[in-house]
């Protein structure tokens, strides 16, 4: 009985001796690091977003949209809470468009281009 005890006792020490050891490590990434790097994700997704709303607000989106009854300012809405790579795929596509426009391609095809990108945002944001 008195070596079982002397056995307990000796494991138990040594788990609350290694726990300790094992908080103190030292993490992978220090924390302005990722600070840092939430940081730039951040600025990532907002310039993504605002090249969105920029297609977004053009003129003849905005009459498109208001003659097929979708309301714009919801779709601002729903942009302003995307993020990642959603937001990211959206932002390429209308990149894509607004270099077609600087391009000199034909206006109908840029604005059929256009239209087409932001009523599938539209339809995807207000259907969530």
């Amino acid at each position: 009985m008195n070596v079982r005890a002397i056995a307990v006792a000796f494991v138990l020490s040594s788990l609350l001796v290694s726990s300790s050891a094992i908080a103190q490590q030292r993490h992978i990434i220090d924390s302005v690091t990722m600070s840092r790097a939430v940081a730039a994700e951040s600025a990532t997704d907002q310039q993504n977003r605002d090249v969105v709303l920029g297609v977004l607000h053009q003129s003849p989106v905005r009459d498109l949209a208001a003659k097929l009854g979708l309301d714009v300012t919801k779709a601002d809405a729903a942009i302003a809470t995307l993020s990642g790579p959603e937001l990211s795929r959206m932002a390429t596509q209308a990149r894509a468009a607004n270099a077609q426009q600087l391009a000199g391609g034909s206006n109908t095809v840029i604005i059929s281009t256009t239209t087409l990108l932001l009523i599938l945002i539209i339809v995807i944001l207000v259907v969530r």
